[in-house]
């Protein structure tokens, strides 16, 4: 292990100032496109820009490509219990205590989890609960690390903590949308692939994929799961970039997964989370080798602290075929993918538009050089619209 380089890497650190630009409000949609794959596509193709529609996907990607994506389903994170004296107090639900987050899903009775709370003012002490039916769910407060707290969750009967939530909660969408969610987000805010439980938002480049538009595609599927936490919506807070602090997410890879990543082909990423883990588990490759075990989390100063072993992402991949004792890996990552930063894993991205001085377009940028620039000006000239229920793009290097 070498750490003799700062974090970004020997090169000159840059401000998130030169990535803001201005969005107007009426390009942020509140609700879906009628159809997922009605939404329009830009396809940035190494310099050159064509608009399409998802639905002109199979015309675009006629030969044989590897697919990979984010599996992982948006839980309904928010849950509005009530006190004793009838005053209202809402948990958000953001990572579990001393478990993994799909052993957390699988709880039975009891769980316990860190949690923002709304109304944790007038929430002095004893439970808060929330019923309805035969269903009950009761709340207790048993700790604190700053805005965060820390919640013991009980209830009856003693269904799956996923199944509980999807009858008690509600679907936590982003807060750009400006309202509650509705009956049509629990399906719409949801990969049509979604089949993990554990985010709190989705992985929103996979909303456009419609059931019929994967089965017209030339593709192999490769499955992966990151769980997305509420840190996917906090901006830049610092004005040099190497400053700001990411958050971690829960990565879980099976081993099918990594066999397909072993052989050297055209690969796509869907959304800005499949890149990550992608990219994470090379790092994990790198520390893992040097290190003689596993890391449990890539922090995000690693890719600047470690030398690099291998040829190839794919002798990566490989490495850690060898190397895992079980059928799948789970890690934490707080990877931040920045220009600068070398991309090993894939050759195109699919991804939506985002916010200005966010770290997703800092990732945009670190794929595509200056001209994500080009390409967010052609956007906002040809009506594509942006964020969560917004258009996407294709991005070939």
């Amino acid at each position: 292990m070498s750490f003799f380089v700062p974090y970004f890497c020997g090169m000159e650190d840059i401000s998130i100032s030169d990535f803001d630009y201005t969005l107007p409000e009426d390009r942020i949609p509140h609700f879906p496109a009628e159809e997922r794959d009605a939404a329009k596509l830009l396809h940035y193709d190494q310099g050159t820009i064509t608009d399409h529609s998802f639905k002109d996907l199979p015309s675009i990607l006629k030969e044989p490509v590897q697919i990979v994506l984010n599996d992982t389903k948006v839980i309904h994170a928010r849950v509005f219990m009530q006190k004793p004296t009838g005053g209202k107090v809402e948990l958000f639900l953001l990572n579990p205590e001393g478990a993994t987050v799909e052993e957390a899903m699988t709880h039975t009775g009891a769980s316990q989890w860190w949690c923002m709370v709304g109304g944790a003012k007038k929430w002095k002490e004893g439970p808060v609960i929330i019923q309805e039916g035969e269903l009950t769910m009761e709340a207790r407060r048993v700790g604190r690390d700053g805005p965060a707290f820390l919640i013991d969750l009980s209830w009856t009967p003693h269904l799956p903590l996923a199944e509980l939530l999807d009858h008690l909660g509600k679907i936590p969408l982003p807060p750009y949308m400006q309202r509650d969610a509705e009956e049509e987000d629990n399906d719409r805010y949801q990969t049509s692939y979604a089949s993990h439980p554990g985010s709190v938002a989705a992985p929103t480049a996979g909303l456009h994929f419609s059931e019929e538009i994967m089965q017209a595609l030339p593709a192999e599927w490769v499955h992966l799961t990151l769980h997305v936490g509420a840190g996917t919506f906090r901006p830049v807070s610092t004005d040099k970039v190497s400053e700001h602090k990411m958050h971690d997410e829960e990565c879980v890879v099976k081993r099918e997964a990594l066999v397909s990543l072993a052989k050297p082909q055209f690969r796509l990423a869907i959304g800005t989370t499949s890149l990550r883990t992608l990219e994470s588990l090379y790092w994990l490759a790198v520390v893992w080798k040097q290190e003689g075990s596993m890391p449990a989390l890539i922090d995000q100063e690693m890719p600047c602290s470690y030398d690099d072993p291998f040829a190839s992402y794919e002798a990566a991949m490989q490495f850690l075929l060898d190397q895992m004792p079980e059928s799948h890996l789970v890690f934490r990552t707080s990877i931040m993918i920045r220009p600068g930063y070398t991309i090993r894993s894939i050759d195109g991205l699919f991804t939506n538009f985002h916010l200005p001085k966010s770290t997703l377009l800092l990732l945009v940028s670190a794929l595509v050089g200056e001209d994500w620039r080009k390409i967010y000006t052609h956007a906002l000239e040809n009506g594509y619209r942006f964020l969560s229920y917004g258009d996407g793009s294709l991005l070939v290097r």
